[in-house]
């Protein structure tokens, strides 16, 4: 069984590396990080048909910058583009929003370290010992999210760079709430949601 899950885990996850390509080629950005400080998030929803891709870097030229994109998969394009910068003067009531503190805030959820989901479902459940047929053997049970929504994250720190792929993190997060890696992933979106609207 276990087999089938990591085989059907592998083809989702190349399935969206290449929709991740044909997303940044309609969208005319490169598929390497080109900023030194810069995230990407491609947020799938795996029964609907768009992808949301966030985007968040530092062009030196023109400070920090946050754009989000809808990409319909059914028709290959962009339906929807916002894009915000961070002023650095108050604008009557509205004092500037410090983009470095929350790139900090992103990068305090170890963003940089995480891996593939795939890679902790070892962490998933509690193996025990039971007995088939007069034979001992070792069984883990462990709850699957068949739907929901998928993250494939890239980031670019300076010449740190990581990408990873997670799933469902609140719903797995309140099954196993000590892995400190699914803590991590649900910090970063909570950052994210909080700071950025996504």
């Amino acid at each position: 069984m276990r087999s089938y899950l990591i085989f059907f885990f592998f083809i989702i996850l190349k399935c969206f590396g290449q929709e991740v390509s044909e997303i940044n080629k309609v969208l005319e950005i490169p598929d390497n990080l080109e900023y030194q400080q810069e995230i990407r998030i491609y947020e799938d929803y795996s029964i609907g048909n768009r992808i949301v891709l966030f985007r968040m870097f530092n062009d030196k030229a023109d400070g920090w910058i946050v754009q989000k994109f809808w990409y319909q998969k059914d028709f290959k394009s962009v339906t929807k583009i916002d894009q915000s910068s961070f002023p650095k003067e108050s604008s009557g009531k509205l004092k500037p929003v410090n983009a470095d503190l929350i790139w900090l805030k992103i990068l305090i959820t170890n963003v940089e370290f995480l891996p593939n989901m795939e890679d902790i479902r070892y962490k998933f459940g509690k193996p025990e010992i039971t007995s088939y047929k007069g034979e001992f053997e070792i069984k883990t049970r462990k709850k699957i999210a068949l739907d929901g929504i998928g993250y494939k994250v890239y980031i670019r720190n300076g010449k740190s760079k990581n990408s990873f792929f997670f799933d469902n993190p609140e719903i797995y997060l309140k099954d196993y709430p000590t892995v400190d890696e699914l803590i991590s992933y649900n910090e970063l979106l909570s950052v994210l949601k909080k700071e950025l609207d996504f």
